[in-house]
């Protein structure tokens, strides 16, 4: 196939986009048998070598040659990771490491690039594998003043760098019944803050769909659903599974008719044949629905979920976001439930001066690995 000189780049990274490895090694190899000079066909060709676990290093080294800059962000995390015992870094450490070397080049080191609002910690349902059921700040609802003076802080943002506002923590936001005139405020007040919203589905009345379908700059509707069973999903939710499952119809049924906004629908997944089975059923049953797998997590040491796993060696995308609790304290990630490692308060700093503070911007800036952080980061599994 002949592509032209001036569309290789988009088309080698719409193929590693795609993850078709074996049409990006062909191609890019045979790029630098013809073009030699061409630094994206040597790095992408490293890349593809890294990731099929084969030596890409001189790929991207003659990549570097030709002043390729992603390329040195590349070898840079593979000497780091040249100090870790052999067997515990995956290719896809490596590359969710790069992603993070580019964050700590760009504007997020000061800026977040996602900001949780709970606006009430209330939930319907008592999730299994949440920690809702048993927390001590349950029913904690966030003032009108400080829901203002927080989206007030986010306007110093630069208006040129997107981020994302989730008006949710441990909560099911359209639970609450400000939740509309809220994002309303944010769609009006902050135009480069996308939303994205979050249900367990049971609230989704015909009138509360017609209202989301009235916000604008919308990321996608999440629906935790997690079970395709009703036995399952009444012991896992806590709730009928008869009045979701005949909400979750009428939805797909609005997006088969044009619904603004693209759903997801998600499984917080335990490696069975379960998490197969699901996505099945939400192909069968609402093929226009995303789907997607979730890993289970122990919320910071706050549930026993039963087994362990390996706490991966890279940073964290946690670190680039702020989670702001139904009381204006900043627990130091989505899984801090409880909010037992505070990292600020809004009712007395600002939302960004939390988020530049000493401590938390020092992950950031020097924390290769979550494994080089203090508890509960060292130990976090999500």
């Amino acid at each position: 196939m002949e592509i032209k000189i001036d569309q290789l780049d988009s088309y080698m990274n719409g193929l590693f986009n795609q993850r078709d490895f074996s049409t990006l090694e062909k191609v890019a190899h045979q790029v630098t048998k013809q073009r030699p000079e061409i630094a994206t066909a040597w790095r992408y060709l490293g890349i593809v070598n890294i990731l099929t676990r084969k030596n890409g290093k001189t790929h991207l080294q003659q990549a570097t040659l030709h002043g390729d800059v992603d390329a040195e962000l590349w070898l840079e995390v593979l000497s780091e990771f040249e100090y870790y015992p052999k067997g515990t870094v995956h290719p896809i450490h490596i590359s969710r490491q790069v992603y993070f070397a580019r964050m700590r080049r760009s504007k997020y080191m000061d800026f977040p690039k996602e900001v949780n609002i709970e606006t009430q910690a209330i939930c319907n349902a008592a999730c299994s594998f949440c920690v809702y059921p048993t927390m001590e700040r349950k029913g904690d609802k966030m003032s009108d003043e400080l829901i203002d003076k927080i989206i007030d802080d986010l306007k110093a943002i630069p208006q040129d760098l997107p981020f994302i506002i989730s008006p949710f923590k441990v909560s099911d936001p359209f639970l609450d019944k400000r939740i509309f005139l809220i994002c309303e405020k944010i769609n009006n007040e902050l135009p480069n803050a996308k939303l994205r919203l979050f249900t367990n589905g049971s609230p989704l009345t015909e009138k509360i769909v017609d209202k989301i379908a009235d916000i604008k700059n919308v990321v996608h509707l999440w629906i935790s659903l997690n079970e395709y069973e009703k036995n399952a999903y009444e012991a896992t939710m806590k709730l009928p599974f008869e009045k979701t499952i005949e909400k979750l119809n009428a939805l797909h049924t609005r997006v088969e008719n044009g619904y603004p906004h693209s759903v997801a629908v998600s499984r917080v997944c335990d490696n069975s044949l379960e998490d197969v089975k699901f996505k099945q059923f939400l192909a069968t049953y609402y093929p226009l629905f995303g789907c997607s797998l979730i890993g289970r997590s122990d919320w910071a040491g706050q549930l026993d979920i039963g087994s362990q796993k390996q706490v991966s060696p890279t940073a964290c995308v946690r670190w680039y976001e702020l989670s702001i609790m139904a009381s204006g304290k900043v627990a130091l990630c989505c899984m801090d439930g409880e909010g037992k490692h505070v990292v600020g308060d809004v009712n007395k700093n600002s939302v960004l001066e939390i988020y530049n503070s000493r401590d938390y911007r020092k992950m950031r800036e020097y924390s290769f690995s979550r494994l080089a952080v203090a508890a509960p980061c060292d130990v976090c599994i999500y």
